[in-house]
């Protein structure tokens, strides 16, 4: 008599019930033998013949270049934090308004030109030309202000630098306007 009679479970059942349990276990290791081939075939693709010492010199000397970047994008920082803050001192914001200064003048010969910061200080540069020369003034400007009492054309110029609703096409239309000329 047989342990599996015993329980009333045929001899034939149980072996039916084995062979599908090692057939399931044959295809898993199939399963098994094909992923560590790609794996294999993946780490020669990877490893390209090389062995293993040589191949830790790679690692090392990747690492080591990783490093080197690091420390160049750190340069590099500084170097546009450097450019930025002088961004701030320098000629950003420009604004141009051309006119004739004498009736007696024609051709928009002098001009207002204010040159600003990003804070909004600069110079504004007016020169006006007449039959008798030209006059050039030059007047400080600080957080939009001058100490010195502007001109229509300055004022308007200072807008167009700044960037004031309506300032450009203000002065394009102060360009525009024909000089009144009275003998």
């Amino acid at each position: 008599m047989n342990i599996f009679e015993s329980f009333g479970i045929s001899t034939d059942i149980v072996v039916i019930v084995l062979c599908i349990i090692v057939a399931v276990q044959f295809i898993w290791i199939l399963t098994i033998i094909s992923k560590c081939n790609k794996l294999t075939k993946r780490l020669n693709k990877f490893t390209s013949g090389r062995d293993a010492a040589n191949f830790e010199q790679i690692l090392i000397k990747r690492f080591s270049e990783i490093k080197q970047i690091v420390k160049n994008e750190k340069k590099q920082n500084k170097e546009i934090d450097m450019v930025n803050d002088k961004f701030l001192t320098t000629f950003c914001k420009i604004g141009l308004v051309k006119y004739d200064a004498f009736k007696e003048m024609s051709g928009k010969l002098s001009f207002s030109l204010a040159l600003l910061t990003e804070n909004h200080d600069g110079i504004i540069i007016t020169s006006m030309h007449s039959r008798e020369g030209c006059f050039t003034y030059c007047k400080e400007v600080t957080n939009e202000e001058s100490y010195y009492i502007l001109s229509e054309e300055e004022r308007l110029a200072l807008n167009v630098a700044i960037g004031k609703d309506g300032a450009k096409e203000a002065a394009k239309e102060r360009e525009d306007r024909k000089p009144e000329i009275g003998y």
